[in-house]
């Protein structure tokens, strides 16, 4: 393997994941193939994937002098595969989550006895035979369906594509059932969002169908109902509003599904970005409200105004909401932290002239959306459980 000489803390770019564009220091390699990495002073630190059109110059894979391919990619993810099998029994997770699991740029989520992932870097689409053939040497899978799609792989120059790779058994992709506690839903792995179905929020869903109180539950961004079905397993009256007609469509194929009481759901294919002032209008009420909308930043420069969208949607949901009642309100985008979101609901609760307290921190399933400690950057989801104190 050719060499990458780096710049920087060698204590830091030894432990984190990426090194950018502006700290090479030399590096002659072609792009997307595997270089060791050294310090200025000739400190061995790892191997890396090269791409020199990228801000992301250097994406550590290993510390040791290994080239990524067919047979380390597989090991990858098979090692990946065992973490997982620790905390679910059952085989419905993310079983690669890109640098955590040393595979930068690839996402691979497991659908029982099929899988589907995701390429999100340059290093990785070159090398997407050996991802497949890693897939199916290693789980010997009755599909294999390929989601890449999204803005990262636009900041890498790749086009978006959908794919089936495999489908042995003639399945209907487009509606899988996954499981989980107890509830089944029909995913759309070919036209859903991202990967299909969000595990991330998998622990969320179970702390808020805990929480939930009252009789009318507002799901503002529902897709295709896993909070929806919670509350309605609760003998809740849900109200579910989401954009995509395809969802909300699935959202009632779900309730079906599980035998869940149909007249107690009502369903709006509206943007709940503005559909708020619409339901405020109506002088609805609701216990408990669910705000959980899509990344709405891509990147840094869209950051206030995302913030503004928030806080705005926030007054509408805190004019909705019963006295007493509860909220739970996420975001997914990267760029939006902990401090923007308090600084949002500080701002949003001020205008309403509520308040508010703390129930709990709501984050992404760390057990399949891994997070080292060298690499903080792999914490996207983000949320709070609020009660209003009254």
């Amino acid at each position: 393997m050719e060499r990458a000489i780096i710049k920087g803390n060698p204590i830091q770019m030894a432990n984190h994941p990426w090194v950018y564009s502006g700290n090479v220091l030399s590096c002659s390699a072609p792009k997307g193939s595997c270089v060791e990495v050294y310090t200025r002073k000739g400190v061995f630190l790892g191997s890396a994937i090269y791409n020199p059109d990228s801000n992301i110059a250097l994406r550590f894979y290993s510390r040791e002098r290994e080239e990524l391919n067919y047979l380390l990619i597989k090991e990858k993810i098979m090692l990946a595969d065992k973490k997982r099998k620790k905390y679910f029994s059952k085989p419905y997770y993310r079983v690669v989550f890109s640098e955590s699991d040393g595979l930068p740029g690839l996402i691979v989520d497991r659908y029982g006895e099929g899988f589907v992932f995701q390429i999100n870097s340059y290093g990785m689409e070159i090398r997407r035979e050996d991802i497949v053939k890693a897939i199916f040497d290693a789980f010997s899978p009755v599909f294999i369906v390929e989601k890449s799609e999204g803005h990262a792989r636009k900041v890498e120059g790749l086009k978006e594509r959908t794919e089936v790779a495999l489908n042995s058994s003639s399945y209907n992709l487009s509606r899988i059932i996954v499981e989980e506690d107890g509830l089944k839903f029909y995913v759309d792995l070919i036209n859903g969002q991202k990967t299909g179905f969000f595990y991330d929020q998998r622990r969320n869903r179970s702390i808020i169908e805990d929480h939930l109180r009252g009789s009318y539950v507002l799901d503002l961004f529902s897709y295709t109902g896993a909070f929806s079905l919670r509350a309605l397993r609760k003998g809740k009256k849900v109200f579910a509003i989401d954009i995509s007609e395809e969802s909300i469509a699935l959202l009632k194929e779900n309730v079906k599904l599980n035998g869940l009481p149909e007249e107690n759901l009502i369903c709006e294919v509206k943007d709940a970005f503005e559909f708020h002032k619409e339901i405020a209008s109506l002088r609805m009420k609701f216990d408990f409200v669910i705000v959980d909308p899509p990344s709405v930043v891509r990147r840094a420069s869209d950051l206030d105004d995302a913030l503004k969208s928030y806080v705005a949607l926030l007054n509408g949901v805190f004019n909705m909401l019963e006295k007493g009642g509860m909220v739970a309100v996420f975001s997914c985008s990267n760029h939006i932290k902990w401090e923007h979101l308090y600084s949002v609901l500080q701002r949003s609760t001020g205008v309403a002239r509520r308040s508010f307290r703390m129930v709990k921190f709501l984050n992404q399933d760390f057990r399949d959306h891994v997070v080292p400690v060298n690499f903080p950057e792999a914490e996207y989801l983000r949320g709070f459980l609020l009660e209003e104190d009254v």
